[in-house]
């Protein structure tokens, strides 16, 4: 292990159009495992909340995000999606005080990878689909944390945190901060380009289950108070 690979838990994240992946490393990055998946929420980024309460849970020290590109490394509407993502997760960990780095890190092959992984160990592809995207996220955290290991510094492009806005308006609470949904605009009714435009990149998204029922993903209770 290189000596520049701190200590501490590390969260990698794989995003779909409508399934967000989800998983964890030990603090000595040695396996990577699923954690859970969420269900995306364009409109109000609800998901967004319950991916920085379980950063802010298993006290993440930084977190891998998968940026999909084409096989000769250009850029598409999903890499568009995933780094609209990546930024909104920047502005609500910066809102909750939270100072952990995000880093977008290619992630070609990983949905392939993760479907190849679940037939060898036995699950059908019946049940791929609650399944692939928690693959495909602790297979992006697994390359990205080798690779820290390996060379000492972190991979991928750090996502910068929210720049310093106009002051407050008149009788608004001081250092409060203004947050917008899911990475949209301060103040827009609508969620930010990327979101909800182009087809998804992981196979069966167009066939999710709906919220309740048998397979559908499962949520968690964001610190907040919010309930899904």
């Amino acid at each position: 292990m290189s000596a520049g690979f701190a200590h501490g838990r590390r969260m990698g994240v794989d995003v779909g159009l409508v399934r967000v992946g989800v998983a964890l490393c030990d603090p000595d990055g040695i396996l990577a495992t699923p954690l859970t998946t969420l269900r995306r929420d364009p409109k109000k980024g609800f998901d967004v909340k319950l991916l920085a309460g379980l950063v802010q849970e298993h006290d993440a020290v930084a977190v891998y995000v998968g940026l999909p590109r084409s096989l000769d490394g250009g850029e598409n509407a999903s890499t568009a999606m995933a780094r609209d993502y990546a930024a909104a997760l920047v502005r609500r960990l910066h809102a909750k005080g939270r100072d952990v780095p995000v880093r977008l890190v290619d992630e070609r092959l990983s949905t392939v990878d993760a479907h190849r992984a679940l037939l060898e160990a036995g699950v059908s592809r019946r049940e791929h689909m609650d399944k692939v995207d928690q693959v495909a996220a602790a297979t992006i955290l697994q390359s990205a944390v080798d690779r820290a290991k390996a060379t000492g510094a972190e991979p991928g492009q750090l996502v910068p945190g929210p720049a310093a806005g106009p002051p407050p308006p008149p009788g608004s609470r001081p250092g409060a901060p203004v947050v917008a949904h899911n990475g949209g605009d301060p103040g827009a009714d609508h969620p930010a380009p990327g979101h909800l435009d182009g087809r998804s990149r992981h196979a069966g998204d167009a066939a999710a289950a709906p919220e309740g029922a048998p397979g559908a993903p499962l949520t968690t209770t964001d610190p907040d108070g919010e309930h899904s």
